[in-house]
């Protein structure tokens, strides 16, 4: 760091091997991606005749677009569904369990993430299938005649997106909040702050920076995965990741694939750079 306070050549040196990676493994890969999405499929020969069609093929076809759709509300609500859970925990570790025994919990919270991902979503089919605990105990208590349809359904694949990923949210948000000086919440009680009101002035304003990380992290998983709406979901309905891999995997139309990619890559970067500019909350005066 210079003397006037910029980056001097030490810092830039420094961020050569983050720069070299980014380029490398990211920026160049996605740039002919995007190349790719404006060419055209000749037999099996990429041909770089520009076009829209493409692009013009994903707005057109309601398939498509109702995809787009499905994946941007699934999203959404996985952020908010991940943001209440993830909080919820991380401020019961912190605050409700003994500092000795926090390590044990987050170790449990952690352990079934030891598995392969495919494992755990299978896993949760069981769970949420018609002869599944969840039905057992709910015709057990009367309080269904016969097994709910759980599974192969947009519902299901929220439930396993959300147990995932608020472990990451949670494991984000504790970092930074069991790091907070109590101090400052007995200062909160003292002016006569309610827990709720402690939390809203105190805790969130603190840890808003853990939030805006895990929810960039929420929505590449959201928005990108594909493998929970079709072991949980069933593919119904279909989610824009999936297009991805039809186009690809099944039907070699590489130049569409690629298009289904970049818009995929683009609305992540969209939505992550709005959550990026999420305000601390003003703190108020809590007396």
């Amino acid at each position: 760091m210079r003397g006037d306070g910029r980056p001097g050549i030490g810092t830039w040196v420094a961020f050569l091997p983050l720069l070299a990676w980014q380029l490398i493994f990211y920026a160049v890969p996605f740039g002919l991606l995007a190349l790719a999405s404006f060419w055209q499929l000749e037999g099996n020969r990429l041909v770089p005749a520009w076009t829209l069609d493409n692009y013009a093929q994903v707005f057109s076809k309601s398939f498509y677009f109702g995809a787009w759709i499905e994946s941007l509300w699934l999203t959404l609500t996985l952020v908010t569904t991940v943001s209440v859970v993830g909080y919820a925990v991380a401020y019961t570790i912190v605050f409700c369990v003994p500092p000795r025994l926090q390590s044990i919990v987050l170790l449990a919270m952690v352990a079934p993430f030891w598995t392969n991902y495919l494992i755990r979503a299978y896993g949760w089919s069981m769970v949420l299938g018609g002869s599944g605990p969840v039905n057992s105990v709910l015709q057990a208590l009367g309080l269904i005649s016969q097994p709910m349809q759980l599974l192969y359904t947009p519902l299901a694949t929220r439930i396993g997106l959300t147990h995932f990923l608020s472990v990451v949210m949670a494991l984000f948000v504790y970092a930074r909040m069991v790091s907070l000086d109590r101090r400052l919440l007995e200062a909160a009680t003292d002016l006569g702050a309610s827990r709720w009101q402690a939390f809203r002035e105190v805790v969130l304003p603190l840890t808003v920076t853990a939030l805006k990380t895990a929810l960039a992290v929420v929505i590449v998983w959201g928005f990108a995965d594909f493998v929970t709406p079709a072991v949980l979901g069933g593919q119904n309905p279909r989610v824009f990741a999936q297009l991805v891999v039809d186009s690809i995997q099944r039907n070699a139309n590489w130049t569409l694939g690629a298009s289904f990619a970049a818009m995929m890559v683009l609305s992540i970067l969209f939505f992550s750079a709005l959550v990026s500019r999420i305000p601390a909350p003003r703190s108020q005066d809590l007396a």
